[in-house]
C-alpha cells in the first residue's frame, strides 16, 4: 500500500490549523503540567517551615497535605487524559470530513461510549510497560551486584534500547486507541490490531515516529526554552546557609504562573497535530487508497 508521508503531515496541518478547537484538549493538558512544576518546586519551601520556631510544628502537615496535593493531582489526571484523547480523536474524525465548525457539546457525547474501553487500555499498558522496566531494572541491578559494579557498563546499550522501545509502545498504544475509537475494537482486539499494523508497515511508522516525536519535540522545545527561564532561576535564589531567597523564588513562581497560557497554547497545538497525524495514518493504513474516509455516525452515550 501506498504511504505517503507528505500528504499525510500536510492534511494533519490542514487540520489543526483549522479546527482550532482540537487545541483544547492540548491546552488543558498544558495548564496541568504548567501548574505541576510550582507544584513540584513548593518542598523548595520546608526547609524555611521546618527551621521556623512558629512554623515548625506545621511541617508534618505542609508534608502530608503535599503528598495528598500529588496523588489528588494525578488521579484526577488519568480520567481527564483518557477522556481528552478520545474527544481529540472523534474531532480529528470530523476534520476530515470537513465538515465545518466543530461542537464541543457533540464531541463530549460521542466520547463517552469509548471512555472505559479506551481506559483499560491505557491502564493496560502502564502496567504492562511498569512491570517490563521493573524486570529489565532488577536484571542490570543484579548483574552489577554479581560483578562488583562491572555489568553495568555493559548492560549501558540494554538500558539504551530502553527508549526506542518506549517510542515503539506509545506509537502501538496510538493505534490501539484509533482502533476502539475509530472502528469500535475491543481493548484486545485494537491491540492486535495496532500490532498487525506496525509489523506489516515498520518503515512508514518508523518515519513518522521520527517526524512526530522529535520533529514537533524540537519545534515545541525551542518555543518552551524561555517559558523554562524561571526554573532555572531557582537554584540561583539559594544563597548562604541553602537559606532560599524568598524574593526570588515568589518572582520565579509568579513568571512561571504568567507564562503558563502560553506553554498550554503551544502544548495544545503541538498534541493536537501529533494527534491527527496519527489518525490520518491509521485511515490510510486501514483503508483501501481512494476509497472515503468513514462515515461518522451518531454515537449515543
Amino acid at each position: 500500500m501506498n504511504f505517503d508521508i507528505g500528504e499525510v503531515l500536510t492534511h494533519a496541518w490542514q487540520i489543526t490549523w483549522k479546527n482550532k478547537i482540537l487545541w483544547v484538549a492540548g491546552v488543558v493538558f498544558g495548564l496541568f503540567f504548567a501548574f505541576l512544576v510550582p507544584l513540584m518546586m513548593t518542598p523548595v519551601f520546608l526547609p524555611v517551615i521546618m527551621r521556623s520556631t512558629d512554623l515548625n510544628r506545621w511541617g508534618g502537615a505542609f508534608i502530608a497535605i503535599y503528598v495528598l496535593g500529588i496523588v489528588l493531582f494525578f488521579l484526577l489526571m488519568i480520567p481527564l487524559s483518557t477522556f481528552m484523547q478520545i474527544w481529540l480523536t472523534r474531532g480529528i474524525l470530523h476534520g476530515t470530513q470537513d465538515e465545518g465548525e466543530l461542537s464541543v457539546r457533540k464531541l463530549i457525547r460521542e466520547s463517552q461510549p469509548y471512555f472505559m474501553k479506551v481506559l483499560g487500555l491505557l491502564l493496560l499498558t502502564s502496567l504492562a510497560t511498569t512491570l517490563i522496566t521493573f524486570i529489565i531494572q532488577g536484571i542490570v541491578m543484579i548483574f552489577t551486584i554479581l560483578t562488583l559494579g562491572l555489568g553495568m557498563f555493559c548492560a549501558m546499550p540494554l538500558m539504551m534500547l530502553s527508549y526506542p522501545l518506549m517510542f515503539f509502545t506509545i506509537v502501538w498504544m496510538e493505534q490501539a486507541m484509533n482502533g476502539i475509537v475509530i472502528d469500535d475494537f475491543a481493548v484486545m482486539d485494537a491491540i492486535r490490531q495496532g500490532w498487525y499494523l506496525i509489523r506489516k508497515n515498520l518503515l512508514p511508522f518508523g518515519l513518522m515516529a521520527l517526524v512526530v516525536y522529535f520533529g514537533v519535540g524540537m519545534v515545541t522545545s525551542a518555543l518552551m526554552m524561555p517559558l523554562m527561564t524561571p526554573i532555572f532561576i531557582i537554584p540561583f535564589s539559594f544563597v548562604e546557609n541553602n537559606d532560599p531567597n524568598l524574593a526570588v523564588l515568589a518572582i520565579s513562581f509568579l513568571c512561571m504562573l504568567a507564562s503558563a497560557p502560553i506553554f498550554a497554547l503551544v502544548f495544545g497545538w503541538s498534541m493536537a497535530f501529533t494527534k491527527s497525524a496519527w489518525v490520518l495514518t491509521y485511515l490510510r493504513l486501514t483503508r483501501s487508497t481512494g476509497s472515503p474516509q468513514p462515515i461518522l455516525q451518531e454515537v449515543t452515550a
